[in-house]
């Protein structure tokens, strides 16, 4: 599969079930997800549409349709200071992972948080998750924090690592933070 034959396009709560599908995996099998329950599809469209008032919720298709995995962005912190820092997420569904549909999805969300005046990014990684390390740092994040025993899972303590990522190279003030919604 090429990246050529996926569309990317906001995310609609009909999309929950799919979501759902692709991230129930990264919840019950893994650390990288802190839940550790897998949410239901409508605990998902709650989300998905909370997440729009503010930030980009974007999928990826195939020709066929079928969502092959999501991103999305959210508040870093949600006082007013840190309005232009954003923390963002990707998952793909685990078969067509290194296919660049991570990297489109980054793309857009970037693009679009640029839109919104958001001026840093970040991404909270569990320690060990070389692939997602990788993909970050190869899109331009840094990492600028670790946090030991930071989250219990599978009868385990987990470390977290934080990366960060500035978009664009011009740090002036770019004016106050545009919600996704008013685009």
């Amino acid at each position: 599969m090429e990246t050529n034959d996926i569309t990317l396009r906001k995310a609609t709560v009909a999309d929950a079930d799919e979501i759902v599908a692709i991230y129930a995996p990264y919840v019950a099998e893994t650390t990288i997800s802190f839940e550790k329950e897998v949410p239901k599809v409508e605990e998902f469209a709650k989300r998905i549409t909370s997440t729009l008032q503010n930030y980009p919720y974007y999928v990826a298709e195939d020709d066929k349709q079928n969502i092959l995995g999501f991103a999305y962005a959210g508040a870093y912190n949600t006082r007013v200071c840190y309005n232009l820092t954003a923390e963002s997420s990707v998952y793909v569904k685990q078969y067509v992972a290194h296919k660049g549909i991570g990297t489109a999805l980054y793309q857009a969300l970037e693009n679009q948080l640029k839109k919104q005046h958001v001026v840093n990014v970040l991404s909270i990684i569990t320690a060990g998750n070389q692939q997602s390390e990788k993909f970050h740092q190869k899109h331009g994040f840094k990492r600028v924090g670790y946090f030991p025993h930071i989250g219990y899972k599978f009868g385990a303590w987990c470390d977290v690592i934080w990366m960060q990522k500035t978009l664009g190279s011009d740090q002036s003030y770019p004016g106050d933070f545009i919600p996704f919604s008013d685009f």
